[in-house]
């Protein structure tokens, strides 16, 4: 992908040689297959597709779940307004969405080189809409940096990088997985087809939970753009790419078409829980301070640090739920771009398995320890 900066940021002609050296690139692609395996593989044990499948059972098979998706009440413009703090729970779903809506089709642009037949022009249409029809102000990227600026926000790319949970970040990556593999092409367009059928009967809700948060002063330009388009993006997706290449290709390719719209279900469902967590994670932060004087001196310390000022631990999560607690010194616990903690000595916070934090320390020196819970 080509990124360049936006103004004010300087645009340095060496910087982006350098970045984008031959070597780098060499090396990039020589480790991706590696970590794309660690990372996705398991959800080729997670996934069974069986039996013999047709145009008809694909047809009734996803029926039955987006039906059930149109049915079912959108859970997070719930999360967001019933948040304690819904204006913060707000910036924290769109710092989640950032990682892809800001190069928003990139991936989908992997599939439209080459020579497919007619395929490749239905899904460059779908491409072109996402684009804005070559219009700037009307790509979707576009639209979602206004919102980003109506509230305040970053609308550089990756500006929050720290910040993304495991699960957003899956979704973006998964697209670029499925799309710069084309042995994994027909998995890509299940996977289309999902998002952009569902989109449709999500994006409503969301636009109108951010009016009422925001009180009309962000525009919600993004999503009412997306429920509108993506009814249609939905039935192209079927209609002129899917059911046109089961005929010309034959059955064989279902099970792929099954799988992607199955794994890109599964990752949205564990993408959707782990933003829900943090957001109440973050309403809670003050009941975790609390329950942290409880434990602190109950079970032995696993480790103990001690780091001097402007030392900071990037943005990351554990495996199981801590103790965090600071012996002298003080600290900025750090959660999200819009919740800082000041932690000093004889001070701590339960941090549950999961859960985006780091630390920035303000004192001249600070120890801290964490202990396994």
């Amino acid at each position: 992908m080509l990124f360049l900066p936006h103004p004010p940021t300087p645009f340095d002609l060496k910087e982006l040689k350098a970045f984008y050296d031959s070597a780098h690139v060499a090396k990039g692609k020589t480790i991706r297959p590696l970590l794309e395996q660690y990372l996705y593989d398991w959800l080729r044990h997670e996934v069974h597709i069986s039996g013999p499948w047709c145009a008809e059972s694909f047809i009734a098979h996803t029926n039955e779940v987006l039906d059930a998706v149109a049915q079912s009440d959108s859970k997070l413009p719930k999360v967001l307004t019933n948040s304690r703090y819904p204006e913060r729970a707000a910036k924290f779903f769109m710092v989640q969405c950032a990682g892809d809506f800001l190069s928003e089709a990139s991936a989908m642009a992997r599939n439209v080189l080459g020579n497919c037949g007619p395929h490749t022009s239905e899904l460059f249409k779908i491409l072109i809409d996402e684009y804005g029809y070559g219009v700037d102000k009307k790509k979707h990227s576009t639209l979602f940096e206004k919102m980003l600026k109506d509230m305040g926000m970053s609308h550089h790319a990756h500006h929050y990088w720290q910040f993304y949970t495991a699960g957003a970040l899956s979704l973006t990556n998964y697209f670029h997985y499925v799309s710069a593999n084309h042995s994994e092409f027909f998995r890509y367009i299940g996977a289309l087809y999902y998002t952009e059928a569902t989109l449709a009967l999500t994006t409503h809700d969301q636009s109108e939970a951010f009016k009422t948060i925001f009180n009309g002063t962000v525009s919600t330009e993004y999503f009412d753009e997306h429920s509108h388009i993506d009814k249609y993006h939905g039935k192209m997706a079927l209609e002129r790419l899917i059911l046109p290449m089961i005929e010309s290709f034959g059955n064989t390719i279902i099970p792929d078409l099954i799988r992607g719209f199955e794994e890109f279900r599964l990752l949205q469902e564990i993408a959707d829980e782990e933003l829900y967590a943090h957001i109440k994670w973050h309403d809670e932060l003050g009941e975790f301070r609390t329950r942290a004087n409880s434990l602190h001196g109950k079970r032995p310390v696993d480790l103990t640090i001690t780091e001097h000022e402007h030392e900071l631990s990037v943005v990351h999560t554990h495996s199981n739920d801590e103790l965090f607690w600071v012996e002298s010194g003080e600290l900025d616990f750090v959660t999200s771009p819009d919740l800082t903690v000041r932690l000093v000595a004889g001070e701590g916070i339960v941090i549950p398995k999961g859960m985006l934090h780091g630390t920035r320390i303000v004192s001249p020196s600070c120890t801290y320890n964490v202990t396994a819970i």
